[in-house]
């Protein structure tokens, strides 16, 4: 029987990333719709345009939250703190299995992942390239950057993609190995990287072979962190390990940013 109640309690947990994103996201299209009236294009209100988006949003969070539900019961990759919650029955000590895990695979991976970014990524992609990201990040801010991405990303690239590639290799493979899970979190990153990209060329990110290397390699370490806590832990684990890439990247990403900006003005 399908879980209606896991899915809207899912969907619910997404709503708080997608009203926060979603108004943002109109600021890094606005030269280009402000280039496109003055051609005289019939374009939408930004409050229009900022309704569509969420409506867009949800609904695509509606779909994955209810693709989730129907393969994990194959994949056996769940949401047990969510499905406790339903229940009322393990809370507390599905709750405490997570956090813990989450909160100490989060730390570390996201203490390698700022050492990657600030001593090789960033040094090796041009001035452009570096600030059109920071830019775009900071328009999030924080809570955006990690109830979006924390939480919505987690949704959509765990619950719903991964979940769909282990089912689709296993399909191919005859079952479901540790071979065919690694696989699915391995391309599950590497598309999760790529759909990083339209965002942040459209911000002004340049073409080059740095940029490309530092969206894909970074954006997969950080998917065998969270991929590997949703395959032994759950859902939750992986957003909330997630959340603290962001909470641990957020204050040296103002920090670094603001005195690149400093050392950057005429004196």
């Amino acid at each position: 029987m399908f879980d209606w109640r896991l899915m809207l309690l899912l969907v619910a947990v997404c709503l708080p990333g997608i009203g926060l994103a979603i108004p943002r996201s109109l600021q890094v299209m606005e030269k280009k719709l402000a280039q496109l009236r003055s051609e005289g294009r019939k374009i939408p209100p930004d409050g229009v345009i900022v309704a569509l988006q969420a409506a867009q949003s949800v609904l695509l969070v509606l779909g994955v939250s209810a693709l989730g539900i129907f393969l994990s019961r194959s994949t056996g990759l769940g949401a047990p703190f969510f499905s406790a919650l339903i229940t009322g029955s393990g809370v507390g000590e599905t709750l405490e299995s997570q956090v813990l895990a989450a909160l100490g695979a989060g730390a570390g991976g996201a203490t390698v992942f700022l050492l990657l970014y600030y001593l090789v990524f960033r040094r090796i992609m041009d001035d452009e390239t570096v600030s059109s990201m920071e830019a775009l990040r900071s328009r999030l801010g924080l809570a955006g950057r990690m109830l979006y991405g924390g939480i919505v990303e987690e949704l959509l690239i765990r619950w719903g993609l991964m979940n769909l590639l282990v089912w689709l290799f296993a399909r191919i493979f005859g079952e479901i190995t540790t071979g065919v899970m690694w696989a699915a979190l391995i391309t599950s990153g590497l598309l999760f990287g790529a759909g990083h990209l339209p965002a942040y060329l459209q911000a002004g990110c340049r073409k080059t072979p740095a940029f490309y290397t530092s969206m894909f390699a970074l954006n997969l370490w950080g998917s065998v962190i969270f991929g590997w806590l949703f395959m032994r832990y759950g859902l939750l684990a992986a957003m909330i390990a997630h959340a603290v890439f962001h909470l641990m990247w957020y204050p040296l990403d103002i920090l670094v940013s603001s005195r690149t900006k400093a050392e950057a003005r005429p004196s």
